[in-house]
């Protein structure tokens, strides 16, 4: 094993004993070089600092396991990559969440807007209802509110099943020409 390898397992053997200033001097030679590697992989200098931070942060939270067989430089240019990698994979992760929820609400805006229209609509009829000749209304509300058959209105009204049929329609005409749709 050569001299700059030694140093580096060395430097990795103080860092798991909690020494403080080799934390400092393995975050003083990488920093920069691994903000722009994660760099190539998030597209953002910002984002890419957050990523080697969280690298950095890591490693002295866990410094007790912190154990390198090989090369200290490709350890922590592994953790770089994964932990750019993990970043990727979670924002495209919050990416497909924010989309179905945008897709939920965006229904359940017309959901809500087509109840309005319809209480709306509803509400118009009912007055319009309201404007109908006393017979005409009755056999309406009979067939609408009450769920009667023409047939059956036309026993209870005694009166012809055509005089049903006609009221309604007459009645339905109305409407239909002063809803304002």
């Amino acid at each position: 094993m050569d001299q700059r390898s030694n140093e580096k397992l060395e430097l990795a053997e103080r860092i798991r004993s909690g020494d403080h200033m080799a934390f400092e001097i393995l975050f003083n030679k990488y920093y920069t070089r691994l903000c722009v590697f994660s760099n190539s992989y998030v597209k953002s200098l910002d984002i890419a600092r957050d990523v080697v931070q969280e690298v950095f942060i890591k490693i002295w939270n866990k410094r007790e396991d912190f154990y390198i067989t090989q090369s200290l430089k490709a350890y922590l240019y592994t953790a770089v990559r994964n932990q750019s990698l993990n970043f990727l994979k979670q924002r495209k992760q919050k990416q497909r969440l924010e989309e179905r929820l945008k897709k939920q609400q965006d229904l359940s805006d017309e959901i809500k807007q087509d109840e309005f229209n319809t209480e709306e609509l509803t509400e118009k009829v009912w007055k319009l209802v309201e404007q109908l000749p006393e017979r005409r209304r009755t056999i309406f509300i009979l067939y609408r509110k009450h769920g009667l058959s023409y047939l059956e209105i036309a026993e209870v009204l005694e009166i012809a099943r055509k005089t049903v049929e006609n009221q309604m329609g007459k009645s339905l005409s109305f409407i239909r020409d002063n809803i304002g749709l």
